[in-house]
C-alpha cells in the first residue's frame, strides 16, 4: 500500500464510485449546451444550473439509492416488532462501549497521521507499511469492523431513549412518537454552499459525496467561483434531516444525542408550515435551524439526565468578567461576530473585493491564533449564519426564539407554536402577545 493512500483509507466495504466515460461526455455536452443557451431566452437560474452541473458531475450524493435501502431496513425492523437488544442496563453499557471505541478510533487515526508525517518526504514507494504503522492500522481496522457490527443495535437503543423522552414531553404515547425517531450512523454527504458575492445568503445548497478531500474541495470551490462569479464552500455536516435521518458517529454522547433530536425536529416540522417554508427566505431557514438547535440541546440534556445521570455536567456557575474575556471559544465568537458585522457593512456599500480581502486577512489571523479555518467567505457566513446560535450569526432570531421558549410552558408547546409560523412577522407577533 502506498503511504499516500493510508490517510484516506476508509472502513471495510466502502467503495468510491469509479469515473465513467459517460459522465465525462455528459459534462462536456452540458457545458456546450450551457454556453449556447445562456441567453435572454433561458431563465437566469436555469442558466446558472446548466453551468454548475458539469463542475459537480459525478460528485452528487445518490439520495434515491440511500433512501431506498434505509426505508427497506426500517420496514423490516417494524415488521419484526421493533426489537431492542437486552435490558436497560445492558443497553446503556453497549452505548458507552460504542462511544469508547469511537474515541479509540479517533486516537488511532491521529497516531497514524503523526507516524506518516514523520516519514522521509522523498522515500521510495514501498508495497509494505513500516511495522509500527501497520500495527496501528490493524488495530484501527479491527475497531472499524467492530463498530460496523454493533452500530445497528446502538442506533436502535439511542433512538428508543430519545423517543421515550419525547413521549414524556408530550410528543407521543408509550414511547412512540410521530414521526418515529430513527437514524443511521453514516458517512454523511458533504454540502456545497453557494452564495452571491455581493450579499450573504444561500443561493444553492447541494449534497455531494462523502469524504471529499481537502484538496478536491479547494479545487471545486475555486472552479465554481471563477466560472460563476459566486462564493462557494464545501462543508461537513453533523446530521441530515432525511428519514431515517443521518447522524455522524461522534464520540461525544451529548453531541450525538443533540444531533439525533435536532434532525428529528426537522422531520417533525417537515409537514408543518415552518418546515414547508424552510427555503422560502433566509429568515425562515434561520428560524427552522434555530428551533431544531433549541430542541436538540434540551432533549440531549433530558436523555442524559434520565439514562446517563453520572455523565450529566455539574451545575454551571456564573463566570467573572475576567473569565468571560479569557475563554478561547468566547474570543473566537467575538472575532467572528466582529468580522461578520464589518463584512455586512462593506457589502452594503458595494465594496465586494474589499470585503473578500478583509475576510482572508482575518482568516489568516485566526489560523495563526490556533483556529484552523480553511476558508472564510460569503458562503461560510451564509451557511453557519443560518444557525442563529452560531458565532457566525449576527441575527436576532436566536435570542427571540430563546425568549419564546422561556415563555412557553413546555417544549411541545414551544414547538407547536413555532411550527405554525410562515414568516418572521409571525414570530414577532407571537412575542408581542
Amino acid at each position: 500500500m502506498r503511504l499516500t493512500d493510508l490517510i484516506t483509507k476508509r472502513k471495510a466495504g466502502k467503495k468510491k464510485p469509479k469515473p465513467w466515460r459517460r459522465r465525462i461526455r455528459r459534462a462536456f455536452l452540458l457545458t456546450a449546451l450551457a454556453l449556447v443557451l445562456t441567453s435572454a431566452s433561458v431563465p437566469q437560474e436555469k442558466a446558472f444550473d446548466l453551468l454548475l452541473s458539469p463542475l459537480i458531475a459525478g460528485r452528487r450524493f445518490d439520495w434515491v439509492g440511500w433512501e431506498t435501502k434505509a426505508v427497506l431496513e426500517e420496514a423490516d425492523w417494524w415488521l419484526h416488532g421493533r426489537p431492542l437488544p437486552g435490558d436497560q442496563a445492558s443497553q446503556k453499557a453497549e452505548v458507552l462501549a460504542f462511544l469508547k471505541r469511537q474515541r479509540q478510533i479517533g486516537e488511532l487515526e491521529n497516531r497514524i497521521r503523526d507516524e506518516v508525517a514523520r516519514l522521509p518526504q522523498h522515500a521510495p514507494a514501498s508495497p509494505t507499511l513500516p511495522a509500527s504503522i501497520a500495527a496501528l492500522q490493524n488495530d484501527l481496522d479491527h475497531l472499524y469492523r467492530r463498530q460496523q457490527k454493533v452500530a445497528p443495535r446502538v442506533e436502535r437503543i439511542l433512538a428508543a431513549q430519545v423517543s421515550q423522552v419525547l413521549a414524556d414531553e408530550g410528543f407521543g404515547h408509550d414511547s412512540r412518537v410521530w414521526p418515529p425517531v430513527t437514524f443511521r450512523f453514516n458517512d454523511l454527504p458533504t454540502y456545497l454552499v453557494i452564495s452571491p458575492r455581493d450579499e450573504i445568503r444561500i443561493y444553492r445548497g447541494i449534497h455531494l459525496l462523502p469524504d471529499i478531500s481537502e484538496a478536491e474541495r479547494t479545487s471545486l470551490e475555486t472552479a465554481i467561483e471563477a466560472r460563476l462569479d459566486v462564493s462557494a464552500l464545501v462543508v461537513d455536516l453533523g446530521g441530515i434531516g432525511s428519514w431515517p435521518t443521518m447522524v455522524t458517529d461522534t464520540a461525544s454522547l451529548r453531541s450525538l444525542l443533540d444531533i439525533i433530536a435536532h434532525e428529528w425536529t426537522h422531520t417533525y416540522l417537515l409537514l408543518r408550515p415552518l418546515g414547508l417554508h424552510y427555503s422560502d427566505s433566509q429568515d425562515l431557514t434561520t428560524m427552522n435551524e434555530t428551533v431544531a438547535s433549541i430542541v436538540g440541546s434540551e432533549v440531549a440534556d433530558l436523555v442524559i439526565a434520565r439514562y446517563y445521570p453520572e455523565l450529566a455536567p455539574p451545575p454551571t456557575t456564573a463566570k467573572s468578567p475576567a473569565e468571560e474575556r479569557s475563554a478561547p471559544q468566547d474570543d473566537f465568537n467575538r472575532a467572528m461576530r466582529r468580522i461578520r458585522l464589518h463584512v455586512d457593512e462593506l457589502l452594503a456599500e458595494g465594496r465586494v473585493s474589499e470585503a473578500e480581502a478583509y475576510m482572508e486577512a482575518e482568516r489568516q489571523k485566526l489560523v495563526a491564533a490556533g483556529y484552523p479555518l480553511r476558508r472564510l467567505n460569503q458562503a461560510y457566513f451564509a451557511f453557519y449564519g443560518s444557525y442563529a446560535t452560531s458565532p457566525a450569526s449576527v441575527d436576532p432570531i436566536g435570542p427571540w426564539m430563546r425568549q419564546l421558549r422561556a415563555q412557553s410552558e413546555s417544549l411541545k408547546a414551544f414547538l407547536d407554536r413555532v411550527a405554525q409560523m410562515r414568516s418572521l412577522d409571525d414570530l414577532l407577533r407571537t412575542l408581542g402577545e
